[in-house]
C-alpha cells in the first residue's frame, strides 16, 4: 500500500516501503563499498539508515520526534546517535556514519571494506524491530 500522501516527503511512503527502499539502498552501497567506490558507498550506507528511520518516523504521532530527527537523513542520523532511548549498538553505528568520510587518503589493497554498510544494517534491523515487533511464543 502507498503512503497516505504522495506529495509529503515522510507519508510519500509507507513505513514497509521506506524498510524496502532502505534495503536496496544497502545492497547498493555494500556493492560499492566492496568494490573500492567509497564516496558512493558512504553515501548509499547513510542513506539507507535513513530511509530506514523514514520508516519508524511514519509511525510517530508525535511533532516532537519528527522535530527532533529532522527531515534529511544525516539529520535523522545525528539524532539517533544521541538519542537515549536508542540502543548503544545502534548509536554507536549512526554516530559512525555522521563521522565516515567521503574520500578516503589511502585506497586499501584488495576487496573494499563494507564496514559502514554494517552499521547502516544495523539500523535498518533496528528499525524494522520497531515496526514489525517479533512476535513471541
Amino acid at each position: 500500500m502507498p503512503g497516505s500522501d504522495p506529495n509529503h516527503w515522510l507519508h510519500r511512503l509507507s513505513a514497509e516501503e521506506w524498510l524496502r527502499a532502505a534495503a536496496n539502498e544497502l545492497e547498493r552501497a555494500t556493492e560499492a563499498l566492496s568494490g573500492k567506490h567509497h564516496r558512493m558507498g558512504v553515501a548509499g550506507a547513510r542513506r539507507a539508515a535513513g530511509m530506514a528511520w523514514n520508516a519508524v518516523l511514519t509511525k510517530t504521532n508525535s511533532p516532537d520526534d519528527l522535530n527532533q530527527y529532522g527531515r534529511s537523513y544525516m539529520e535523522h542520523l545525528k539524532a539517533l546517535g544521541s538519542d537515549p532511548s536508542a540502543p548503544a549498538e545502534v548509536k554507536a553505528a549512526a554516530l559512525a556514519l555522521v563521522s565516515a568520510p567521503l574520500e578516503l587518503q589511502l585506497i586499501p589493497l584488495g576487496k573494499g571494506d563494507a564496514t559502514l554498510a554494517g552499521h547502516a544494517e544495523c539500523i535498518l534491523r533496528h528499525a524494522q524491530g520497531l515496526i514489525s515487533p517479533p512476535v513471541s511464543a
